[in-house]
């Protein structure tokens, strides 16, 4: 996996942010500017913040059992980094999905569930904010539709109330001491 270092550096440059992570490698955000706020108007280093977010949610993703390539697992953690230091607040969006009776979060995965049933498919969020009784998550499913005139794209930031999160258990391999 990819861990950051001194020399990474968030930038605008073409409508885009991106973070420099050094050997000619560029990550770019997928996030729309006009969503954006605090954009560097010049070099902005991957502060201590930026990194303490990336690895405890490194971490978290790791423990949880969730099989990702590294290149996956590094973009989910770049999008996740990018969208705390940089994404406008969002609206509450919970009235498109379900309450459960039994809510929460695991190892920071979970899931939403539409309430039209005629969207019966799971999407699956990682919580990276948590506040009282709502969460910030973004999509890590490929895409989630949740009616016939809302679908929602990979990294798409959600907000909901914490009582719309079903926890996301991925089976996890029991290995056998001696």
């Amino acid at each position: 996996m990819l861990l950051p270092n001194t020399n990474w550096f968030w930038y605008t440059h073409e409508n885009e942010l991106r973070l420099d992570l050094g050997d000619t490698l560029t990550f770019v955000a997928p996030f729309a500017l006009k969503n954006l706020v605090n954009l560097p108007s010049d070099k902005q280093l991957f502060s201590l913040e930026d990194t303490e977010h990336y690895v405890a949610l490194a971490e978290s993703l790791d423990n949880s059992g969730l099989e990702l390539s590294d290149g996956e697992l590094v973009q989910i953690l770049l999008n996740a980094t990018a969208a705390l230091k940089f994404h406008k607040p969002i609206g509450m969006k919970s009235w498109l999905y379900k309450t459960q009776s039994t809510s929460g979060v695991h190892y920071q995965l979970a899931l939403l569930e539409p309430t039209d049933t005629a969207y019966p498919e799971l999407g699956q969020v990682i919580v990276i904010e948590q506040d009282g009784a709502c969460a910030t998550c973004m999509l890590i499913s490929n895409e989630f539709a949740v009616n016939s005139s809302k679908k929602f794209s990979k990294f798409e930031m959600i907000k909901v109330m914490n009582d719309r999160l079903i926890p996301c258990l991925v089976d996890i391999p029991v290995y056998k001491r001696a």
